[in-house]
């Protein structure tokens, strides 16, 4: 393996001091504070040092103080005896309010002080151009706003703070999708065979996604995709029973959930091919909360999309001969994705000739409503895509591709570059020493400066890098 663990961190420490005094607070006194009514405590003189993601904040004691309160960003006050405090493990890139005020021994002689404000600013964490880490699970998607990364396979999950390099893994979950705000979905599962339970992890806490009474002989279910606003998410369950929701959706049906009000909101299908339906998963939201999904008929799998939770599915592409037959369509086993704006649907289409399904790569333009088959990769899938149409592709239709490739469809169709090649090309990034055979690009960030991918080493398990563009070129 080339090169592994090329973590280039900077750890700066630095001292900041920024003091942003009451504006009912002027002046020193004695004591090392500032001069206050003679009713109150001094305010503190304080300052704050920073070294890497950690706040030291120091002071000089003020007379007839028994103790001194802090806070962080308006949380909840923290108390010391005497200077100095620490908060530690903070955000990088990351900006913050300190307060620190002197308690009074007797309030009935002296009252509390004013406050002193400090506002501090973390810088973000210098990173790599690319960095990798190792992990029991495939990294499965990006946030919009590139800070978090999420994956799962083989029932162990993980979440991973790109701002802050680090790295939750939780056995037992697998997680699909993350939003901006660091809330992820997927599903938990209890022994090695159970079906998963849909969760969602927010905050440092998983939660169980409650399906009442909708499935009648529930074996599986699972959140698939959120919103970049982490309310609002998209699943499936799978019911062995024959009830109102599987005769029109198959074995595994699909539903919306809102996190806010914790309502599980169940979508409404289309009658076209109603007789051959064997499933309907949901595999993405967009952010403005339309849907993408897959029908799964004995006719093929095709791509589906609801606009709205309570429209009835649209297909994403179908054409049909005189006697309604598929002849072209998008939707393939790899199921589909949203571009982080949501104007592009990708993955792979079909043409069905003589009951065969030839696959090919294949994104759709939701403001064109335009089909746009990239037939230079006819066995091959978009794995990933960026707003501004900048498709990554892998060459198989499924599964783990061997070899990762860039179309840009603004330009020329034919113009297919290994990945290696057009970072170089279009970015001036050397990174070819450092990507290994095999990857595939899983996710982008919406403004596509940071790249995820992924490798499966087989025999040393899964290696997962980013790729940003912005970042610190690599050493020699």
């Amino acid at each position: 393996m080339k090169n592994f663990f090329k973590l280039l961190f900077a750890s700066v420490a630095l001292v900041a001091v920024v003091g942003c005094e009451s504006a009912e607070t002027n002046g020193n006194n004695t004591n090392g504070g500032n001069k206050n009514d003679n009713n109150k405590l001094a305010t503190p003189n304080a300052a704050a040092t920073i070294i890497e993601n950690e706040i030291v904040v120091t002071w000089e004691p003020v007379e007839f103080a028994i103790r001194y309160d802090l806070t962080l960003n308006g949380g909840e006050a923290v108390s010391a005896d005497a200077s100095p405090y620490s908060f530690k493990d903070l955000d990088y890139g990351t900006e913050y309010t300190i307060t620190i005020v002197a308690i009074s021994a007797d309030e009935s002689v002296k009252a509390n002080s004013e406050p002193k404000v400090l506002t501090v600013d973390i810088p973000a964490l210098e990173v790599p151009v690319y960095r990798e880490w190792y992990s029991a699970s495939a990294a499965l998607a990006i946030s919009n706003n590139g800070r978090w990364v999420v994956g799962g396979f083989q029932h162990n999950g993980f979440i991973y703070d790109l701002q802050n390099n680090k790295q939750t893994e939780l056995s037992g979950y697998e997680f699909s999708d993350i939003s901006d705000n660091g809330v992820a979905v997927g599903a938990y599962f209890d022994t090695e065979d159970s079906g998963g339970v849909a969760v969602y992890y927010k905050d440092g806490e998983c939660f169980e996604v409650d399906l009442g009474e909708l499935p009648g002989n529930l074996y599986a279910s699972n959140l698939t995709g959120i919103t970049p606003d982490g309310e609002y998410a998209v699943g499936w369950y799978w019911d062995y029973a024959n009830t109102y929701y599987t005769e029109r959706f198959g074995l595994i049906v699909p539903f919306a959930y809102d996190l806010v009000t914790h309502k599980v909101i169940m979508l409404n299908e289309d009658t076209l091919y109603a007789q051959y339906r064997t499933a309907t998963q949901t595999y993405a939201v967009d952010p403005n909360r339309a849907i993408l999904g897959l029908e799964q008929s004995d006719l093929g799998m095709f791509g589906i999309i609801w606009e709205s939770d309570d429209a009835d599915w649209e297909y994403v592409y179908m054409e049909v001969d005189d006697i309604r037959q598929p002849v072209k369509a998008y939707g393939c086993v790899g199921g589909g994705y949203f571009s982080p704006n949501g104007r592009y649907v990708y993955s792979a289409g079909a043409e069905y000739k003589n009951n065969v399904n030839i696959n090919c790569a294949a994104v759709y333009d939701r403001q064109t409503k335009q089909m746009i088959w990239l037939e230079s990769m006819k066995a091959g899938a978009v794995s990933t895509m960026t707003e501004d149409g900048i498709a990554f592709l892998n060459d198989v239709s499924a599964g783990f591709g061997t070899t990762s490739f860039v179309i840009d469809l603004n330009k020329s169709l034919d113009d297919v570059m290994r990945i290696e090649e057009w970072l170089m090309a279009e970015h001036n990034i050397d990174i070819e020493d450092y990507l290994q055979d095999g990857i595939i690009m899983m996710g982008t960030s919406a403004d596509g400066r940071t790249l995820l991918g992924m490798t499966n080493t087989v025999e040393y398990g899964w290696v997962n890098f980013v790729i940003c563009l912005d970042g610190v070129p690599m050493s020699e």
